[in-house]
């Protein structure tokens, strides 16, 4: 007799079959059916856990948040100047690119479509809580003389993010692009906050 999975790991087993499917045909053809199917249970069974397509999107949001958060903590507990610190965080994201390549779909589907406006909140407050980590990064690192305190941390802080951006999308089109560019990037971020 087959024993029952608890709930927290078939909410894991679903939420990893989204980001599966997410990735192979985008957030848009994303359904219950085949999330059924990647997993191995009747449609039904989803509902259990989820109560439709929109509460597992938010899972999905959830999910990304948790992979930004703990890049930032890694960071942040790493020993060493905010330099230092904020190329771990720029190599924890481009690894979580690789590993994880349904993120960016997710959050430049639901950045670019009107028709779930608090799913699109929800992905923004993650993108914005990272971003506000990245600046108080940035301020410590001027505070301490490692940064150039003439460097605006909030334009410094966006363009940080800004530099995952073409690796995010342009990596969807070639994965080599991921492997290819983002020591240059970092080199050229590295030259803009320097001392």
């Amino acid at each position: 007799m087959r024993s029952r999975k608890s709930t927290e790991v078939r909410k894991e087993e679903i939420v990893r079959a989204a980001l599966f499917l997410v990735e192979q045909n985008g957030l848009d053809k994303l359904n219950i059916i085949d999330i059924a199917v990647e997993v191995k249970l009747v449609p039904a069974a989803i509902y259990r856990h989820f109560k439709g397509k929109e509460d597992i999107v938010a899972a999905l949001i959830e999910f990304t948040d948790k992979c930004l958060q703990c890049n930032l903590s890694q960071a942040m507990d790493y020993d060493g100047t905010a330099i230092v610190k904020l190329k771990l965080l720029f190599e924890l994201h481009v690894k979580l690119l690789k590993e994880e390549a349904a993120i960016p779909r997710i959050l430049y589907f639901l950045l670019s479509s009107e028709r779930k406006p608090e799913l699109k909140v929800g992905m923004l407050s993650a993108v914005g809580s990272y971003v506000q980590q990245v600046k108080k990064m940035i301020l410590q690192g001027q505070k301490k003389g490692e940064i150039n305190a003439d460097v605006d941390v909030t334009a410094a802080a966006m363009l940080f993010l800004g530099m995952i951006q073409p690796l995010a999308i342009l990596g969807q089109v070639d994965p080599n692009v991921l492997d290819e560019c983002p020591t240059k990037l970092w080199q050229c971020y590295q030259r803009s906050i320097d001392l």
